[in-house]
């Protein structure tokens, strides 16, 4: 996936620059990047996915049962889960 920046009228290399590192994070390639930097065995990988799954079904069922707090943050993490 190329990042292409085009220069317009009047801008400086550092506001060129500036827009590559925000289309770069924006892209995800960044973090990409940092996630191949070392090598994990696909067998930690599936268990770090495990963890946080059941980490976020812990914290959702624990917001259920409290009163006070906005819906949002509930849509948020049953986003993260892959409900609807």
């Amino acid at each position: 996936m190329a990042i292409v920046v085009k220069a317009k009228k009047g801008e400086s290399t550092s506001d060129l620059i500036r827009k590559f590192k925000k289309a770069s994070v924006a892209s995800g390639l960044v973090q990409k990047t940092k996630d191949n930097r070392y090598y994990r065995k696909p067998s930690k990988i599936r268990a770090e996915k495990t963890a946080t799954f059941s980490r976020l079904k812990r914290r959702a069922r624990s917001l259920k049962k409290m009163k006070n707090i906005p819906p949002q943050v509930l849509v948020r993490i049953n986003q993260k889960l892959g409900k609807a």
